[in-house]
């Protein structure tokens, strides 16, 4: 993974030069830092608290200096483990030049993760990189204007690396228009923005449960133009001038959707949390005109995961509601574990 970006700060290269060389200024920087020790003057020990999707870990490692040209930059060597969660690895260049009055850092580094970092997929570890590193030169430049002097007028300014987003720099916005559950939509999002995300942040539609930011679990599944999806595997932008229905918009009026009162009726659920992906999963099998039997159920459903009722009783359900929708249905009166 590559993480490019530029910030103009509206102070002396000395000031910048010292605060990136101070412990102390970027312990408060980094989030979820719970410390940072200076072992020497090129090297220092980190202990840092991230979250990455499911994944959540106290990492502890290092980081070296190498390279380090007073007033001009340094190179960054890092290392951390978190344990069962995995390990990184990164390298940094960070250059600073004068432009006018204020200072231009540049900064450009690769990072490598293993364990179950690794397994998440470097999308979702990428975007977790581009906002820490948002993150720490937003509180970079605060930390500076709270120190007074001739930087008591800092002010944080993202560039773009290039004219395409790169992570950890500034991204292009997009107008995002779509119909959901009925109703037009139009909003101003970050082009990386996720549909679930949009739906749940920007909409309240919270219905759309997020499980575990890696695709597998099927808890934000929604109709997209007639046909079912994980939400947290489309764009905002790639689902612009479609047609969205999520759980709170699958009922027609006031009443239950056969669906929904077939779940009730069979049990089909337990602590709930899967249930609106699994509804909009079967639905998605139902509107399909695929014959419903036992078969087509569990494949419909495979890549929804339940972890309470063993899905005997939610393919009884599915079953149930096809039967009430007057839909071929060749029920199964004993059905056997589908898992």
């Amino acid at each position: 993974m590559e993480f490019k970006g530029r910030q103009v700060i509206h102070a002396s290269r000395e000031t910048v030069w010292a605060a990136l060389n101070n412990p102390a200024v970027l312990e408060q920087c980094i989030d979820g830092c719970e410390s940072f020790t200076a072992v020497n003057d090129s090297e220092w020990q980190v202990v840092v608290r991230a979250s990455v999707g499911p994944v959540k870990a106290r990492f502890k490692g290092s980081l070296s200096v190498q390279d380090r040209e007073p007033l001009r930059g340094y190179r960054l060597r890092g290392q951390g483990e978190g344990g069962m969660a995995g390990f990184g690895e990164m390298t940094a260049v960070v250059t600073l030049e004068d432009e006018g009055p204020d200072t231009l850092l540049v900064y450009a580094a690769q990072a490598h993760v293993g364990g179950k970092l690794a397994q998440i997929g470097s999308r979702l570890v990428g975007s977790v990189g581009a906002r820490m590193a948002d993150r720490f030169f937003a509180r970079f430049n605060e930390v500076l204007t709270e120190g007074g002097g001739e930087h008591a007028r800092l002010q944080p300014a993202a560039v773009a690396a290039s004219a395409g987003a790169q992570p950890g720099g500034s991204h292009e916005q997009a107008n995002v228009e779509l119909t959901v559950n009925g109703m037009p939509v139009r909003r101003h999002v970050d082009d990386r923005t996720l549909l679930v995300d949009l739906l749940r942040r920007e909409l309240h539609l919270t219905g759309t449960h997020v499980g575990c930011d890696t695709s597998q679990c099927g808890a934000c599944t929604v109709r997209l133009d007639g046909v079912a999806v994980k939400s947290c595997t489309v764009l905002a932008v790639q689902a612009s001038g479609g047609e969205v229905v999520t759980i709170e918009g699958l009922a027609d009026g006031e009443g239950m959707h056969p669906l929904q009162k077939a779940f009730m009726a069979c049990h089909g659920l337990q602590c709930g949390f899967c249930t609106p992906g699994m509804i909009m999963a079967s639905d998605g099998l139902l509107r399909s005109g695929r014959h419903i039997d036992h078969g087509s159920i569990c494949t419909a459903l495979e890549g929804n995961i339940c972890r309470c009722t063993g899905y005997i009783n939610i393919v009884r359900a599915v079953e149930q509601a096809a039967t009430e929708m007057g839909l071929p249905c060749s029920a199964r009166a004993d059905a056997e574990e589908t898992r």
